[in-house]
């Protein structure tokens, strides 16, 4: 653990060597010879063995081995962020035990010694400029003289050799940041080693001080040194423990945006919830539950009696969720949790991960959830704001587009049908009106709206508005906002000498998918079927070739150019597929007229021709799946 940094700060953090992915980048300097810190007679004795651990920072290394006794091992050491770190224990009589938390996807050991080694050991690479010439500047390797035998736990059984390189590091003393001098070790994939495993090093005779004495014996006794990969751990949760529920949250966030929560190595997102008969029971649960009646659908508080519910029908749980973040631009540690349900408005919950829950890692290695607690981050308190309208999407006097539709926000999933058509205005309506909830906790106000029109829209003092659970709201005064909508039909397309890579990433929920098209955008329902290949526009290989080609709409249901639209998209295709790899050219023509939907006096017409080259690519052969030890 990280020390209180107002206990001290060292006086002279010294970084002489830094490891930059694994490999050493070294100035030119001298040997540190003269340190006094150094112990250079006698034999090469190991003062510590330290292994990386920090999954948060990726800065802090603790220590799986202290040489009992000997004054010259570090103890209090100031790190660069000013905060300091106990390596070994205060007592010289005591040493260090196993450590048993590696960070499972970035683990390395360091080993260090109380006199410098025979630097032969580190075959040293000049970095090279652009130019060729030198920098000055080497990487450092260790893989060929093999100074250690590293060995880990497979999840077949018994220790495996683990493949490694790293580099030797001759600056540092027992108070420095790194230490040193050391051997560090870093494997070339230690992903591949279980969570859980134990590993091993022994170091090898070839290890020597510069008059030639070898590492004590003991010291190179084999298994000498062992450390532990960690347990699936909870690193980080959002939103934070507030057991006070001070700062209350929307109940829209748990149910839509859900629980944030990043581990310290990838989970198996389907061992979250494959327990039970049914194989759908979760390692995890919000408190109190809402579930549903099995014969009406009402909902209801597991555990409760359900008022909504026919009889003496039992409410039944609606059950919970969770997904891989990393679809969505997150890494593979991170993920969401969710109720298939909405929570309740102004009401306290608890988040928490279930004791004796089974999680699985990428290499199918279980970790054991241990009871919940805030202090490990399997455990949250929180509270949801009271039901309650937020701010337009529009503001007063915006100059908008007739796609942004008029959207007003709640704080929890809202009952669209509870807003009487007495209780708002709209002037003037527009064409093919109507109330619809795209998000869930919104009333979108949808409709086609006419370009170059001033709208004004009051939501009326007195109005009630309810939840999906009847928390009503009622609006105090009227909530007006008046805007204008933009002149004329505008239209955005896609970059001329784009490169598009095509990539369709797994429907992990929601779906996400990168799709290669001339994509046109319109600020105003456009009708599709008066866009014309070969009038309107044309399609070209890199031969010059005419490419066959069809329009769609835009992939999503807010882009389908409709009164619910927010965004009216054509997609110029091949067929009804994606664009191949390859490279094209699309023209659009001048004198090209596209119209309106019908009943919309919004009219185009491309004043000269505007071309648009595009390279689209293959994706990137997939990265071989790790194949763990």
């Amino acid at each position: 653990m990280f020390s209180d940094p107002t206990r001290g700060r060292s006086q002279g953090i010294t970084l002489a060597t830094v490891a930059l992915g694994g490999v050493l980048v070294l100035g030119a300097c001298s040997d540190p010879e003269q340190s006094t810190d150094l112990r250079p007679d006698g034999p090469p004795e190991v003062l510590a063995v330290l292994v990386m651990n920090d999954a948060v920072g990726h800065l802090g290394e603790e220590a799986t081995y202290c040489k009992v006794g000997d004054d010259k091992r570090p103890q209090l050491v100031g790190l660069p962020d000013f905060t300091t770190r106990e390596i070994c224990p205060e007592k010289l009589s005591e040493g260090a035990d196993e450590l048993v938390n590696a960070w499972p996807d970035g683990w390395y050991v360091r080993i260090m010694f109380d006199e410098l080694l025979d630097p032969s050991i580190e075959e040293l690479t000049e970095i090279k400029d652009e130019d060729g010439m030198g920098t000055d500047t080497f990487t450092g390797s260790i893989k060929k003289s093999r100074p250690v035998k590293l060995e880990c736990e497979s999840i077949g059984g018994g220790f495996v050799e683990v493949p490694y390189d790293g580099y030797y590091s001759p600056s540092g003393n027992a108070v420095t940041w790194p230490l040193g001098p050391s051997l560090v070790i870093i494997p070339d994939a230690p992903k591949t080693v279980a969570t859980n495993k134990q590993c091993r090093v022994t170091i090898n005779d070839n290890v020597t001080d510069k008059s030639g004495m070898k590492v004590p014996d003991a010291d190179r006794a084999p298994g000498r040194f062992t450390f532990r990969i960690a347990p699936i751990q909870v690193i980080a949760i959002d939103p934070p423990d507030d057991p006070m529920g001070k700062t209350p949250i929307d109940a829209l966030q748990v149910f839509s945006d859900n629980i944030y929560v990043q581990f310290n190595t990838f989970v198996d997102a389907a061992s979250f919830c494959d327990e039970g008969a049914t194989m759908d029971q979760c390692e995890f649960t919000f408190s109190p539950d809402i579930g549903a009646c099995s014969i009406s659908g009402n909902p209801c508080e597991v555990g409760k009696t359900p008022s909504g519910c026919p009889g003496a029908e039992v409410c039944e749980s609606g059950g919970f969720y969770a997904y891989s973040l990393a679809p969505f631009g997150f890494t593979e540690t991170e993920f969401g949790f969710g109720p298939n349900l909405p929570v309740q408005v102004d009401k306290s919950y608890t988040f928490s991960f279930l004791a004796g829950g089974k999680i699985k890692d990428r290499c199918g290695v279980e970790t054991t959830l241990p009871a919940p607690s805030v202090e490990n981050h399997t455990l949250i308190h929180y509270k949801t704001k009271p039901f309650a309208v937020k701010a337009f999407n529009i503001g007063a006097g915006d100059l908008a587009s007739p796609m942004k539709k008029l959207d007003l926000p709640f704080t929890n999933v809202v009952d669209v049908t509870t807003l009487d058509a007495t209780e708002y205005t709209l002037t003037p309506a527009p064409l093919n009106p109507s109330l619809t909830s795209p998000a869930g906790g919104d009333i979108m106000f949808a409709g086609d709206y006419a370009l170059d029109t001033m709208y004004t829209f009051t939501l009326k003092a007195g109005a009630k508005i309810a939840d999906v659970y009847g928390a009503e709201t009622t609006i105090a005064a009227d909530k007006v906002v008046t805007w204008k909508t933009q002149p004329a039909v505008t239209l955005a397309t896609t970059a001329d000498n784009a490169s598009v890579t095509r990539n369709t990433v797994p429907a992990t929920p929601p779906a996400v998918s990168t799709t290669t098209a001339i994509t046109l955008t319109w600020n105003q329902s456009m009708d599709r079927t008066t866009f014309v290949d070969g009038t309107d526009y044309t399609l070209t290989n890199s031969g010059g070739a005419t490419v066959p080609s069809t329009i769609s709409l835009g992939s999503t249901a807010s882009s389908q150019c409709n009164a619910t639209s927010t965004s009216c998209q054509f997609r110029v295709r091949v067929a009804t597929s994606d664009l191949p790899a390859g490279n094209y050219k699309f023209t659009l023509k001048a004198g090209a007229a596209v119209s309106g939907i019908a009943g919309l006096t919004a009219n185009f017409t491309q004043p000269a021709d505007k071309v648009i080259n595009i390279v689209v690519k293959e994706p990137a052969p997939a990265t071989p799946p790790i194949v763990c030890l």
